[in-house]
């Protein structure tokens, strides 16, 4: 069969307009060509650097235009569309109803984590989508296909993880297997993309071996995480267990891009990265051994539990510039007690120290404020470590209940959301209408506004750090 991947556009509620090769997509294009079946992949967010729509609806007009441009060439049997945060849904959807149009009897696939958390409600009211793949999709969109292919409908019943329409009704296979041997997985299919399409202005990026740096490519040397951080929800996609690639190949899939591509900075994509230290430490050793001279970062905070100074001089060593730490906030309380972090403020400062000793390496710090449990005290103590911490970058995120988290389902419980319609959230973005002024929750014992004051006396600490 001929199937056409899309990846939506970057939304133009969304603030953050840097992306990667879509990686999601290339590992179930490599899965699918392996199945025997011909792929095409069309990522809509390299169309964005001409400039677009700034209204919706010309907004996906003009990439829908785009989509039927490529697909009346390619002739594809089948769309799969990604749907990797709930932001891209209402797009998704548009271009969905755009195709079937268009090609009525070719089936629409959506699947990502936003899919993953609604299906029931999205196989039932979207007609335009025909079928969702719930989390890891390599195994299932393949057994998707066969069965479409061998013309089986029967057999889409049986598919892990798999929804669909039966008689006119949706229904919903749970996501209960999930690939333990990641080896077994073909690398992304670089070939179905042109990676000059994601080359940048790296002119300001550090780069202390002055290497020729043109983007960064993401690798994911394991998938999923076995933290339950309330406001997160990446393990309902990707599974309950942290399961790891072998360090080989991790680092035959560096080598390939390295000799393949010329290429020499990488962004490790995982959710907890460094969760098991000999995992990483091996793949560090073989960087090296191998006499690749590469740089690479961390873009996900690491947890800090899980670092000491051997593997951050490893890491270093194999090529590190760039890490972020998920400190997340400066009260033992909130962090330990709600977040269950399990963090000391010992560990976080051991670490930021340690950190220190590597002069070439960017040190980025995240913090989350606007937990329900907040309180003044607890904003205070995240504002003196704030002071204190030793970091170039300190990010401070407002609290973002995100479906699918046990935040989200406790802001709802206590009537907590702060303008948002729960009505209908399978097709809303309106949590990622937002910036750094806007709360979605308001904690038990605070007010909003004393929320936007805190957040304005950390900006003015930051703004007076950049200046020094």
């Amino acid at each position: 069969m001929k199937i056409l991947l899309i990846h939506p556009p970057v939304p133009l509620s969304y603030y953050n307009r840097e992306f990667y090769p879509p990686s999601g997509l290339m590992y179930l294009a490599s899965s699918l060509i392996k199945n025997g079946d011909e792929v095409a992949i069309l990522d809509l967010r390299t169309f964005q650097k001409n400039g677009e729509p700034q209204n919706s609806d010309e907004f996906r007009k003009h990439y829908g235009n785009i989509i039927i441009e490529r697909a009346s060439s390619f002739k594809p049997d089948i769309f799969g569309m990604g749907c990797l945060y709930s932001g891209q849904f209402p797009d998704v959807l548009a271009f969905s109803e755009t195709i079937k149009l268009r090609f009525p009897s070719a089936p629409v696939v959506a699947g990502g984590i936003h899919p993953t958390i609604y299906p029931e409600e999205i196989i039932s009211e979207c007609p335009s989508i025909d079928y969702l793949i719930l989390g890891e999709g390599e195994e299932s969109f393949r057994d998707l296909v066969n069965a479409l292919k061998a013309g089986r409908p029967g057999d889409i019943e049986k598919i892990d993880g798999c929804a669909y329409r039966k008689d006119g009704r949706g229904a919903v296979n749970p996501k209960t297997r999930f690939i333990d041997d990641l080896d077994a997985l073909a690398f992304p299919a670089y070939d179905l993309i042109d990676i000059r399409d994601y080359y940048v202005d790296t002119s300001a990026w550090l780069n202390p071996k002055n290497l020729p740096i043109k983007t960064s490519l993401p690798i994911i040397t394991s998938r999923s995480c076995p933290n339950r951080c309330p406001f997160c929800s990446m393990y309902k996609a990707m599974g309950p267990r942290w399961r790891a690639r072998t360090p080989a190949n991790v680092v035959d899939e560096i080598e390939y891009l390295y000799k393949k591509y010329d290429h020499r900075h990488f962004s490790f994509m995982d959710d907890n990265m460094t969760f098991k230290k000999s995992h990483m430490m091996e793949i560090c050793r073989q960087i090296l051994s191998r006499g690749m001279d590469i740089e690479f970062e961390t873009p996900n905070g690491l947890a800090i539990n899980s670092l000491d100074e051997e593997l951050l001089n490893a890491m270093v060593s194999a090529g590190l510039t760039r890490i972020s730490l998920a400190i997340e906030s400066g009260s033992d309380y909130i962090r330990n007690e709600v977040m269950k972090k399990n963090l000391s403020h010992e560990k976080i400062f051991e670490i930021i120290r340690l950190t220190g000793k590597h002069k070439h390496l960017y040190v980025r710090v995240f913090f989350v404020i606007g937990m329900p449990e907040e309180t003044r005290q607890s904003l205070d103590e995240t504002y003196e470590m704030i002071k204190e911490i030793d970091a170039d970058r300190v990010y401070i995120h407002n609290l973002v209940p995100f479906p699918g988290t046990r935040v989200f389902e406790q802001a709802v419980r206590d009537n907590l959301l702060i303008d948002v319609d729960t009505t209908a959230m399978y097709r809303s973005d309106a949590l990622f209408i937002t910036n750094f002024d806007r709360f979605f929750i308001k904690p038990y014992g605070l007010t909003v506004d004393e929320l936007r004051d805190f957040r304005k006396r950390c900006d003015a600490l930051l703004a007076a750090r950049a200046k020094k």
